[in-house]
């Protein structure tokens, strides 16, 4: 119901903004002038109804008229399309392009079809469940891209076993060990392991597992093998 509400109510603003040609000086003006101690990263005239305001990371967008400032996403009435997911779909995609294959712990099917990348802890159940399922997956060629982290932090237990997982020889046995709570011996070597706390946290990773396709859709959380194949399906008919 809410959704509903909210996609009327933008509807009702875009209907009712003026048409008024305000630069993106002027909307970064009036920003200025209402919130003096907010740092804008960013702003962009997306159509003559909006401006798109990216602070801190986060999206707002400001009527053309300057009498609105919403928070949330902004669903095209004729089409359906959601313009912010579509932003930040982009956004993902970007950023997941920059993380090197070296930094990846990767399981390549014999005929790739599809590639996602998964943010996993060790020490996380669910990621203990999807990897369970790491054979179905493969058998419907889906490449699988691991990003290792700890969702706690650096100085976590699960970031040593991570680390260790990484300097092993075989990084995808001792990875399989430890999702099969068996022990890895402890080892150490320069290693993306912390640095992918933060990549995750750039990328709003606040769940483990978290799943990645190629084109920024995002699922957070544990589904089975067969869900993550329907949408995979799903966003190539499109």
């Amino acid at each position: 119901m809410y959704k509903i509400f909210l996609t009327l109510f933008i509807a009702f603003i875009i209907t009712s903004c003026s048409m008024a040609e305000h630069s993106t000086d002027d909307a970064k003006k009036a920003m200025e002038e209402k919130y003096p101690n907010i740092r804008i990263d960013s702003i962009e005239k997306i159509s003559n109804s909006f401006f798109e305001i990216t602070i801190q990371d986060e999206l707002y967008y400001l009527t053309s008229d300057f009498k609105h400032l919403i928070m949330g996403s902004i669903i095209d009435f004729k089409t359906g399309s959601n313009l912010t997911e579509d932003r930040l779909k982009k956004e993902r995609v970007e950023y997941l392009s920059n993380i090197s294959a070296l930094n990846t712990i990767v399981y390549k099917p014999e005929k790739t079809e599809h590639s996602i990348t998964i943010f996993t802890d060790t020490s996380c159940p669910y990621c203990q469940k999807l990897h369970n399922e790491i054979d179905n997956l493969l058998e419907n060629h889906i490449e699988i891209r691991y990003v290792l982290f700890s969702r706690n932090g650096n100085d976590d237990d699960a970031y040593t076993d991570m680390v260790s997982i990484w300097c092993s020889k075989d990084r995808k046995e001792a990875l399989n060990r430890a999702f099969d709570n068996n022990f890895v011996k402890s080892k150490s070597c320069q290693n993306p392991i912390a640095d992918n706390y933060f990549i995750a946290r750039d990328l709003k990773v606040n769940g483990t597992p978290m799943i990645f396709m190629k084109d920024g859709f995002v699922i957070p959380g544990y589904v089975t093998a067969e869900r993550i194949l329907s949408i995979l399906n799903r966003n190539v008919s499109r």
